[in-house]
């Protein structure tokens, strides 16, 4: 075979590959739209950045909330899917994301030469669409970790509250937890392994607590969970999560599920691992 002959069944090759690689990527991308089929729960997730590892966090979602026949939980695998028609019909929100750009931007290909810096998550249309959505609508927030790192004005008056970043990454302590709220009620004191805590400076009195996290080598005490309602829609905001050993926690994860279904004006149905 001369070189001319496998030059061109290269380039008729990869031309092949990159149309069924457009043919695959584009009719999903399309799929994020399609309106909810009656009683489905539509669940939108945009985890994940350089700081805080995407697979794990979808993995250990997709675990808790699996029980619940007729959910369609989908993960914005990049910012640029990420559009106000998304969540137009939305139940739920999941937010970890903070205002930095991606590191590095979403790309089909299989095997890459080279990165390209992404978007940012909280643009101006994009906090416009989330906060109309929850105040109007209705639709339901878990706010986790990184997203009280927006930096935004808005999305802090839209929380309730006003982060602390402290850096040091250590165990901690998660204890007073409200026995008064449905979303934690019955949970004990319990241990999480390895996490960066966030402290949450509540600065409405709309905000209920949720419980506090104690630094083990800093001897900090910090708001770690809270909830709020705004306009006709409910917010929760769980700040654990920097590594995936949060997840990995009975009692947390019984409160990402509990924390679910009540930001959704739901029943919360017992936990089941």
């Amino acid at each position: 075979m001369n070189r001319d002959t496998q030059t061109g069944r290269r380039t008729v090759l990869k031309a092949g590959l990159a149309a069924v690689t457009a043919a695959a990527v584009i009719p999903g991308a399309q799929a994020e739209l399609k309106p909810k089929a009656p009683g489905e729960t539509k669940v939108v997730a945009v985890m994940g950045d350089y700081w805080h590892n995407p697979v794990s966090q979808e993995v250990q979602l997709r675990g808790i909330f699996s029980p619940n026949t007729g959910w369609r939980i989908m993960f914005v695998q990049s910012n640029r899917f990420f559009t106000p028609e998304l969540i137009s019909d939305a139940d739920l929100l999941v937010v970890s994301r903070s205002s930095e750009p991606e590191p590095i931007d979403w790309r089909p290909d299989g095997l890459v030469d080279s990165a390209q810096k992404g978007g940012i998550f909280w643009t101006d249309d994009n906090v416009t669409a989330i906060i109309d959505n929850i105040r109007n609508r209705g639709m339901g927030l878990l706010a986790l970790h990184s997203a009280s790192y927006a930096r935004n004005r808005a999305v802090f008056n839209l929380l309730g509250v006003e982060p602390i970043m402290h850096n040091q990454v250590q165990p901690l302590w998660v204890h007073d937890a409200n026995q008064d709220h449905p979303i934690t009620k019955g949970i004990g004191k319990f241990f999480i392994s390895l996490d960066e805590q966030f402290a949450a400076v509540i600065k409405s009195h709309y905000t209920t607590t949720l419980f506090t996290t104690t630094a083990i080598h800093d001897k900090r005490e910090a708001v770690g969970g809270w909830c709020l309602e705004n306009g006709n829609g409910r917010i929760v905001g769980l700040l654990p999560g920097h590594t995936p050993a949060p997840y990995d926690v009975p009692e947390y994860r019984e409160i990402l599920w509990r924390s679910a279904f009540w930001a959704m004006k739901r029943d919360i149905p017992p936990y089941r691992e």
